[in-house]
């Protein structure tokens, strides 16, 4: 792997695990205040989606080798031990199912030839990735609610489902907003200085 690209997927294990943190410091703790409800198994703003499709997106398949061991990482620290060597493959299985659901969704566009990977001299099209993002949303709140059916009743699988796609896509349109405005100030800051 070049070093261009180790560097980046530091980065992105960096900003992986920095969405984390803001999502159990900040936000989890905020919607159980305003909802009162668990948001355990999904948020209704879930940002380190945001980093998962944007990492896809500049990265494509390389961008597994930050966010899953990110994703495990977290897994370890946030799940309670099991003894259980089944319940502990299962969530392993997930963390790597819903690391690896950005990546999916770009490739089957991409099978599909609608390529969304940037591309020199080619402007940027945000909707086109913010269709990608709730793909991935969609193939990862399918396959991660299948994974966690055990810890919910069978009657609320839809609800998880539905909470999951919010959360992603919340997150996700909270994420490329701030990129689009990040972008567009330096943009403006070079024009300044040139």
């Amino acid at each position: 792997m070049q070093s261009a690209t180790i560097q980046a997927n530091f980065v992105v294990a960096i900003a992986f695990l920095g969405a984390f943190a803001i999502q159990f410091i900040v936000i989890m703790p905020l919607e159980l205040t305003l909802t009162n409800e668990n948001t355990t198994f999904a948020s209704l703003l879930f940002l380190p989606h945001a980093v998962r499709v944007v990492a896809a997106w500049l990265l494509g398949p390389k961008s597994l080798f930050g966010i899953i061991p990110a994703g495990l990482a977290v897994t370890f620290f946030t799940e309670t031990p099991s003894t259980d060597g089944h319940e502990l493959l299962l969530k392993l299985a997930a963390s790597v199912y819903a690391s690896s659901s950005a990546v999916l969704a770009f490739e089957f566009m991409k099978f599909c030839r609608i390529d969304v990977y940037p591309k020199d001299g080619v402007s940027i099209d945000w909707r086109t990735v913010f269709f990608a993002g709730v793909f991935a949303s969609i193939i990862n709140s399918v396959g991660s609610t299948w994974l966690k059916h055990q810890r919910f009743e069978s009657s609320e699988v839809m609800e998880v489902i539905s909470r999951f796609i919010i959360g992603d896509t919340m997150g996700l349109f909270l994420g490329l907003l701030t990129l689009m405005i990040s972008m567009r100030y330096l943009r403006t800051k070079l024009r300044v200085h040139d």
